[in-house]
């Protein structure tokens, strides 16, 4: 997929392996209910990597476009893995993470992390599937519809007041999903999840569940 940054004139979005949205967002996440993992935002605009060329792309950059391996970054500094964008960046394109030149295969992260992180489901936006992962204290992958183009953010929690909260690549910031882009979730478009292997980095409140969710993981990116 292309990962096109979020301003006026933006390219359509290019959907590889594409997946039919279909599950509606009916069933919120309980309104009582409070989660949040703390990690700290990263920004795809950061000057130490945001002119470097994402994969071998002839136009993107991972400031223009690395909105998925910055957010997949962030979830990996949470599992104690030590890396950065650019770190990323270069490893996927010299060991063939990438796919049509700066498409994420998914799966790759599994592999860049010897296995500490595997890439455990590509799903559409099912809420329940986001608090169970959240609850589980796995952050979750999320792909968000603005303007017609797609968008990579990190969920990190949900609580009463602000709903599902954010980790978002563009701005580089931690915010509420509803005050950014839609109410209850509704611009989610599909996720992709994470399973840890070991428990570096946890929060250690004994809530980590270590067994893989039991919906069956979609197919991986191509």
């Amino acid at each position: 997929m292309k990962f096109p940054r979020l301003l006026t004139g933006l390219r359509p979005a290019i959907v590889a392996g594409a997946i039919a949205v279909t599950i509606a967002l009916s069933n919120p996440l309980g309104a009582s209910a409070e989660d949040a993992i703390e990690i700290g935002p990263v920004s795809q605009q950061d000057g130490a990597w945001a002119g470097a060329r994402l994969g071998s792309s002839p136009t993107e950059t991972i400031g223009s476009a690395g909105c998925a391996i910055a957010a997949v970054t962030m979830m990996l500094r949470y599992y104690g893995i030590n890396v950065d964008p650019g770190t990323f960046n270069a490893w996927l394109t010299a060991n063939g993470g990438y796919a049509f030149d700066d498409m994420l295969i998914w799966n790759a992260v599994t592999t860049y992390s010897a296995g500490r992180v595997t890439f455990s489901g590509w799903f559409g936006p099912d809420l329940g599937v986001i608090e169970a992962e959240l609850d589980a204290g796995r952050p979750v992958v999320a792909e968000v519809h603005l303007a017609g183009n797609q968008h990579f953010i990190l969920l990190t929690g949900y609580t009463a007041e602000a709903g599902i909260l954010i980790n978002d690549p563009w701005f580089g910031d931690s915010v509420s999903l509803a005050a950014r882009y839609a109410e209850s979730g509704s611009d989610i478009v599909s996720i992709r999840t994470f399973m840890p292997v070991e428990p570096a980095g946890l929060r250690g409140d004994g809530r980590m569940s270590w067994v893989a969710n039991a919906i069956s993981a979609a197919p991986l990116a191509r």
